[in-house]
């Protein structure tokens, strides 16, 4: 995706309570809804989203070099709002998903899978936990493509 003077670049800031894991412009942000993707671009309708464990990517970002990249930050859930060419994601964890180790993902998973849960609450909690794992797994591994 190249990006020339004239094409309208939209501000993406990702929060946790701890810090401000990104604040920069890029031409196109996908957002990991709860209920499925969406890509946002410069112009795009206001609305106010739960997001789901996934990656937030960010497309035609001007790197140091003069080339655009593409950057990925997985969250662990939250909340999003796209306003007047801005998105704010609003996350308890953000993590940069080209620092995520396959390994340590499938071992927590593994260890995940073997847990047993008693009761509506503990049962939710951990399908919910081994849910975010399964998606941290897939960032790890699509960092490898």
């Amino acid at each position: 995706m190249a990006t020339t003077t004239s094409q309208k670049l939209i501000r993406c800031i990702i929060v946790t309570p701890e810090q401000t894991v990104l604040n920069t412009e890029a031409a196109g942000v996908s957002l990991p809804l709860d209920d499925g993707s969406r890509g946002i671009a410069a112009g795009h309708a206001p609305f106010i989203g739960r997001l789901g464990a996934g990656e937030v990517q960010l497309h035609g970002v001007a790197g140091g070099t003069g080339t655009e990249t593409t950057i990925r930050t997985f969250v662990e859930g939250g909340f999003v709002e796209v306003g007047h060419n801005a998105v704010t994601v609003i996350t308890q964890g953000a993590t940069d998903s080209g620092a995520m180790k396959i390994q340590e993902v499938q071992a927590e998973l593994e260890n995940l899978l073997q847990q047993k849960a008693v009761g509506d609450d503990q049962i939710d909690a951990l399908l919910k936990a081994e849910s975010a794992a399964r998606a941290r797994l897939r960032a790890a591994r699509q960092k490898r493509k």
